[in-house]
């Protein structure tokens, strides 16, 4: 054994014990959560590593979810199943950003949204969102008369906005890093994936079985179906018991205390997408592919299936996309 003079034991002993107060007292200054100025709340999520991607052979979670009629090769972006590291803690959106916090933005800085305005760099299919017409029972669009004011059902201010364009998202986080002096933006699709598994490595942050998802999530149950429609191809009867979006907080949060990152709205993630980009992922912080031509959204939404709400099911859109089931949630960084 190493002789440490008595005296230079106690000296290090003293350092030691400094260096943990001031670990702990900096761990204090630290909020678990965050308030911001607009009321919108943000959960602290620590610094670390997870398994990014399929948990499972994409061959067995074909025969898993047989009755969905996907081959394996259906799934190939969610692999190779790959170790990331997130180096840095940052907040995220406790809920989806909600009508209410979305109006605050409008009225303050006098946004027209794209669905709105009926133009944009990359806006396919001309004017309007999409919206339910009540007295066909489907989804249609595009039509102005849809936007995130009128989805065509109520929405109250707790419930998601949806019918945004990405770059409607990312106008809303400029504006509320200007407000809070902070950097505000949209996750990235690794960092969306960790927050939302919070530390498990199951199909859904809450295990592995599709009928727990549709008692914790808002999403469609898929118990005895045998078709799987498109949000346009949903026939939503008159009666109104169809829920569509459900305010935020409504069902449990995951360990890491956010809420709906399973249903509710698919939410705009930050990157290009890339089927073949796993195959090539840096392991620290990934911001995906450095071009594109569409934009990755996450987590599924009420008029998903319990295999599309999966938390390694990747999907995505055109980023001037507007629809009845896409919303998004913000990132602050520290």
């Amino acid at each position: 054994m190493r002789y440490i003079p008595s005296r230079l034991f106690a000296l290090l002993l003293i350092v030691s014990c400094i260096q943990f107060v001031s670990a702990k007292d900096e761990q204090k200054t630290l909020p678990a959560e965050k308030t911001a100025s607009i009321g919108l709340k943000l959960v602290r999520i620590p610094a670390g590593e997870f398994m990014m991607g399929g948990g499972e052979p994409a061959e067995e979670l074909a025969k898993a979810f047989a009755a969905y009629r996907r081959k394996a090769e259906y799934f190939v972006d969610e692999y190779p199943r790959h170790r990331v590291k997130i180096g840095k803690p940052f907040y995220l959106g406790k809920y989806e950003v909600t009508v209410g916090e979305f109006e605050k933005f409008t009225a303050d800085s006098g946004y027209k949204t794209q669905a709105e305005t009926m133009n944009g760099a990359d806006t396919p299919k001309g004017a309007g969102g999409w919206g339910y017409n009540a007295e066909t029972g489907k989804m249609e669009g595009r039509d102005p008369k849809f936007n995130w004011r009128n989805p065509g059902f109520e929405q109250s201010d707790e419930q998601p906005v949806l019918d945004v364009t990405w770059y409607d998202a990312v106008e809303f986080c400029k504006w509320l890093g200007k407000k809070e002096g902070k950097t505000v933006r949209l996750p990235t699709e690794a960092e969306w994936e960790y927050a939302c598994r919070a530390g498990t490595e199951t199909r859904y942050n809450m295990g592995d079985d599709p009928a727990a998802l549709t008692k914790n999530a808002n999403v469609m149950d898929d118990a005895g179906r045998s078709e799987f429609p498109h949000v346009q191809e949903l026939d939503i009867p008159k009666s109104g018991k169809h829920k569509f979006t459900v305010p935020v907080g409504g069902f449990a949060a995951n360990k890491f205390g956010l809420y709906d990152m399973h249903g509710n709205v698919w939410e705009w993630c930050a990157d290009w997408y890339g089927a073949d980009y796993y195959a090539k992922s840096p392991l620290e912080d990934p911001q995906g592919p450095q071009e594109g031509t569409k934009r990755v959204r996450r987590g599924g939404a009420w008029n998903s299936f319990p295999l599309w709400a999966r938390a390694s099911f990747r999907n995505w859109n055109a980023p001037a996309s507007r629809c009845v089931n896409l919303g998004f949630r913000v990132l602050m960084e520290e």
